[in-house]
């Protein structure tokens, strides 16, 4: 008889241990449901929306620095050009360039009286080249250039640049030659990406 009633006192408790087992399983299920559901936005919304506004705030700081860097191209009319590279310390005036819209580019002039399709660092034609591409995107002397080369002709090159806070968003610019008058800019985009870096 008391084997009995021990084995129905067991069974009594772990009945009661399974209900509250069960429970606090019911609870935490209903839980987070509500938090799923009805709660806080999720770790991916945050996220999402941190990385509009930080885009948002990189296209802000983009637009200020280009007009920034328009004001001190106007401001530094006939201010030399110097190539720290060039043996020759080949020195080349920049003329005050003002932003135009794109598409209405005029050639930047040049000193050439012969023109001869030279990339080499700290050539006379590097550096008009480089002006033209500067001319076209709104850089200013601190620009880093990926690459300069060929576009598909010996008077047609292009060039990819970009700005030193936003080296992963270059420039590719296609620049053309003018006779007596230099490179000319005639088309320019933004990549999403830098294949050079």
């Amino acid at each position: 008889m008391q084997g009995f009633r021990y084995e129905q006192r067991k069974k009594k408790r772990l009945n009661r241990v399974l209900n509250v087992a069960i429970s606090i399983v019911t609870i935490l299920i209903l839980f987070f449901a509500y938090q799923i559901f009805f709660g806080s936005p999720s770790t991916e919304e945050v996220t999402t929306n941190e990385i509009v506004e930080e885009e948002e705030q990189e296209l802000t700081e983009s637009s200020e620095e280009t007009q920034e860097t328009s004001a001190e191209m106007e401001s530094e009319e006939n201010k030399p050009e110097i190539n720290e590279e060039s043996t020759e310390d080949e020195v080349i005036e920049e003329e005050d360039l003002e932003m135009v819209p794109e598409g209405e580019w005029e050639p930047v002039g040049t000193e050439q009286t012969e023109f001869t399709p030279n990339f080499s660092s700290g050539s006379t034609n590097r550096l008009e080249m480089e002006k033209a591409i500067r001319y076209a995107t709104g850089l200013d002397h601190n620009m880093t250039v990926w690459r300069i080369e060929n576009g598909g002709s010996p008077t047609r090159v292009r060039g990819v640049v970009s700005g030193p806070d936003h080296p992963g968003q270059p420039y590719e610019v296609y620049i053309e030659w003018v006779d007596g008058q230099g490179w000319k800019p005639v088309e320019k985009r933004q990549l999403t990406t830098n294949p050079y870096r």
